[in-house]
């Protein structure tokens, strides 16, 4: 028999139930929310809490425009270290918390990570899918791209979103058993420790360079590709559409490379939202066809994808850079044989190795991964102290 659903829409309902939450050890929680695809930007749309015996659905809109102070007795919840959170898949929700209301969750437990580590299968678990290899029954995930944002909610989406929290507790303690037995517990403990201080990259200053390698844009359209996409965020932030629904990504690209130069073609151009071709956006839209821009200058440091230094080597510092990969390269193919390909890519994946390469094992690799190498390092009578500190050192 299924518990109770809970459907609470006022800040009374919320500071009643973050009350009954402070003294619990543990609750599972997930959040509902728009990224982009309804609405600009994201948004908040349903939270998601269980406490063991019945579900509670945390409606945040009717809290709106004090939708931070509403909801502030269950923030303080989710910093209490006491109290243990057991998500499935965190990090987009706590990204989002901390995106929006500076929330930062302490004492995160994530089925995610715990089945990772497990290393059954080579990327990560949907909860539909760990609860039917887990538990035996699939729930329904019909409602998954549905819209949040549209009010009232459904009986469909408010058992849906029940369904996300309902299992959590059975599905950790199941997966935190099998970590136990395979002496695998501190790992789960350290990665879990380590979603602690994930954070918003509110200050990602080229966030157009991202989408501008998935669509092949070369280094002469990236100026125009830049401004286009700059464009783009504005008109969405104003209208609050979603930037597709005012160019494409696609459109995007061909724009870049075959830019609209006069308001007659602009009239006739397709797939663009009517809104481009007004002004004052229209005048600037045909403007960017023959402006002069200016390439990016370099990144700073710490917007730096990691392996990209490698181009700026040379000399034995490239050399010294070669055989850090290929020892990582070497740790890794034995760590393949004597556990098993999984583990190998879960330990050192190919953007990890690149980092240790760049920034030495003790800064990239927590203490479960750099002693899980060490004993693969001397079963095979290789050395790890090459790669301890930074490159540069």
């Amino acid at each position: 028999m299924k518990p109770l659903i809970h459907y609470l829409t006022t800040p009374a309902q919320v500071a009643e139930l973050a009350g009954q939450l402070a003294s619990l050890p543990r609750i599972g929680i997930d959040l509902e929310f728009d990224d982009n695809r309804y609405r600009y930007g994201r948004h908040l749309a349903l939270i998601q809490i269980f406490d063991g015996e019945q579900v509670y659905l945390i409606d945040p809109l009717p809290l709106e425009p004090e939708m931070a102070a509403g909801l502030e007795p269950l923030f303080a919840v989710l910093r209490d270290p006491s109290v243990a959170k057991v998500f499935h898949s965190c990090k987009s929700d706590i990204l989002l918390l901390d995106e929006l209301f500076g929330v930062h969750c302490r004492s995160i437990v994530d089925t995610s990570v715990q089945f990772t580590l497990l290393a059954l299968e080579d990327n990560n678990i949907s909860l539909g899918r760990l609860i039917a290899s887990e538990l035996g029954f699939e729930v329904d995930k019909g409602e998954q791209k549905s819209n949040w944002l549209k009010r009232p909610l459904t009986e469909a989406q408010k058992e849906y979103a029940a369904n996300d929290v309902l299992y959590l507790f059975e599905l950790t303690d199941r997966l935190a058993a099998r970590l136990q037995q395979q002496g695998r517990a501190q790992w789960a403990q350290e990665e879990n420790m380590a979603l602690e201080s994930v954070r918003y990259g509110r200050d990602e200053q080229r966030p157009y360079q991202r989408l501008a390698g998935k669509y092949r844009v070369g280094p002469q359209e990236l100026p125009l590709f830049r401004e286009l996409y700059w464009l783009r965020d504005r008109v969405a932030r104003q209208l609050d559409r979603p930037s597709y629904m005012v160019l494409s990504n696609d459109r995007l690209a061909e724009l870049a490379r075959q830019p609209i130069a006069s308001h007659g073609a602009l009239r006739s151009a397709g797939g663009l939202h009517p809104e481009l071709k007004r002004a004052p956006y229209a005048d600037e839209l045909v403007a960017l066809a023959t402006a002069e821009l200016r390439p990016d200058g370099p990144l700073p440091p710490d917007q730096r994808r990691a392996g990209g230094f490698r181009r700026r080597l040379s000399g034995p510092l490239a050399n010294r850079a070669d055989a850090r990969e290929s020892l990582l390269t070497n740790l890794k193919t034995h760590l393949a044989t004597d556990e098993s390909p999984v583990l190998a890519n879960t330990v050192l994946s190919n953007r990890l190795i690149m980092e240790v390469v760049e920034q030495g094992a003790q800064a990239a690799l927590r203490p479960w991964q750099r002693q899980l190498l060490e004993e693969v390092a001397q079963r095979h009578g290789l050395a790890l102290a090459p790669l301890e500190g930074p490159l540069e050192a």
